[in-house]
């Protein structure tokens, strides 16, 4: 197939109406609705919410992986 008649076959493809959509069909994937994630830090875990997500798990303004770092030993503000 030539450069040509794949453009022109794209251009038809382009041309043609969408197909009708069925009654209560909706054209996007929708996630189900998750409670939200409640703070994993700590055993047993503190479990507040609300959390931010990060890559440890999701946590609480007070376990926020910055003030919760082992190594650090100053108060952070």
């Amino acid at each position: 197939m030539t450069a040509a008649a794949r453009l022109d076959r794209a251009r038809r493809h382009l041309d043609t109406p969408p197909a009708d959509p069925v009654a209560g069909q909706l054209a996007v994937n929708l996630r189900a609705v998750r409670p939200p994630r409640p703070c994993g830090h700590g055993n047993p875990q503190c479990r507040a919410l609300p959390t931010r997500p990060y890559v440890c798990g999701p946590r609480c303004e007070e376990h926020q992986p910055s003030r919760t770092r082992p190594y650090t030993t100053r108060e952070q503000p």
